[in-house]
């Protein structure tokens, strides 16, 4: 989608001005209002998936820009296209400490949309670490925790049909409607998003017990007997992200939160992994929250650590304790460092659905277009 200038609006500035940690607006009552005046669809839904590139007056791509900059130069701004070079990366955020060894920062996550056969239209967000042994920012280094995730759109559901993250490798997620073999109609509907009505309008916003599966790679070919429950809730909330230093002060942005609990019932989910996306910058910023009461993976001890140790890190600003149990977070990236392409021209896209389209399997769930 198109839209005016850059995303650096007055209000809200307040932050910086203080010299306050600037963290997740809490909700408000206008924030019901905003959600309730976004009408759900494929295409609004989409718009907050795939990062914007700024145009100048001449709508001419501006390279190292992005539209968070406030940057006079960006008259407008566009989803990034099918197949478009990369004008600008989007990086977390290093721990203080750490802000002169990696000064960009751990790890790399792009929205951009690629073109298949069996979706159509897919959106990937990569996981590309730049910091560390082996590790290197627009190569995919396999077995070091570069990855990401695929998002396809169905019928009524936008929902992440695959990952790679360094914990799981390699996974697939399926849906109701995997039978039998896996094939791509298995993935729809799987890890939700976010869900919409085709036949009439409502609001962005809404909550729905997802059924899906995790395959991981020895166990991709079938489908599972059964499938989990995960309770998930999506909504649209104004956000501050905080900024790098020496890119500017910290910016709102309208925002589509998604949040996927590991249990049917929020109330004792194990854990929460909430996914923040905009229209800016596509996906910004994701939380992992864990049940302070009864962990699966977790030792009370060990989650004691975890969550001082992630605390200590300063690496996100604090945020709202998501619904339902007693939840504590114990990791969390936000995307707002801003780094330029290493080509002038902008870089290709590719990077985890190249690596994934290599794979058992996968080059038939994900493959290129044909010839038409």
């Amino acid at each position: 989608m198109t839209r005016k200038g850059s995303a650096r609006p007055a209000a809200l500035l307040w932050c910086a001005a203080a010299m306050t940690v600037c963290g997740v607006l809490a909700a408000s009552a206008n924030d019901a209002g905003d959600a309730a005046s976004a009408t759900a669809s494929p295409e609004a839904i989409t718009d907050f998936l795939i990062q914007n590139v700024c145009l100048d007056t001449s709508r001419t791509v501006l390279q190292g820009v992005s539209p968070i900059d406030a940057d006079p130069r960006c008259a407008a701004q566009r989803d990034l296209a099918p197949g478009e070079n990369l004008p600008y990366h989007k990086h977390d955020h290093p721990s203080p400490g750490d802000r002169a060894a990696v000064a960009r920062g751990y790890q790399r996550r792009d929205s951009f949309p690629v073109e298949t056969g069996p979706f159509g239209r897919v959106v990937e967000h990569s996981f590309d670490f730049g910091a560390g042994a082996g590790r290197r920012f627009g190569v995919f280094d396999a077995g070091t925790g570069d990855g990401g995730d695929i998002t396809v759109m169905s019928a009524k559901a936008a929902s992440f049909a695959a990952t790679e993250d360094g914990g799981g490798g390699f996974q697939l997620f399926v849906g109701p409607d995997c039978q039998g073999r896996v094939s791509p109609a298995g993935l729809s509907d799987s890890w939700l998003i976010a869900l919409f009505d085709p036949s009439r309008a409502t609001p962005l916003q809404g909550e729905a017990v997802a059924r899906l599966a995790d395959l991981r790679e020895d166990r991709q070919d079938n489908c599972p007997p059964r499938l989990n429950a995960a309770f998930t809730r999506w909504y649209l909330r104004p956000v501050l992200y905080r900024a790098a230093e020496g890119q500017g002060t910290p910016v709102a942005l309208t925002t589509l939160i998604s949040e996927h609990y590991g249990g049917e019932r929020r109330e004792d989910a194990d854990h929460v992994e909430r996914f923040y996306f905009t229209r800016e910058l596509g996906s910004t910023r994701w939380e992992r929250w864990q049940n302070l009461q009864h962990s699966r993976r977790f030792s009370p001890e060990q989650l004691a650590k975890a969550t001082a140790d992630f605390a200590s890190s300063n690496r996100c600003s604090k945020a709202e304790i998501p619904e339902g149990a007693a939840f504590v977070m114990i990791d969390c990236r936000e995307w707002t460092l801003i780094a330029p392409p290493d080509d002038p021209a902008g870089d290709r896209p590719g990077f985890f659905l190249d690596a994934v389209r290599s794979r058992h399997l996968a080059d038939q769930l994900f493959p290129a277009p044909g010839p038409r």
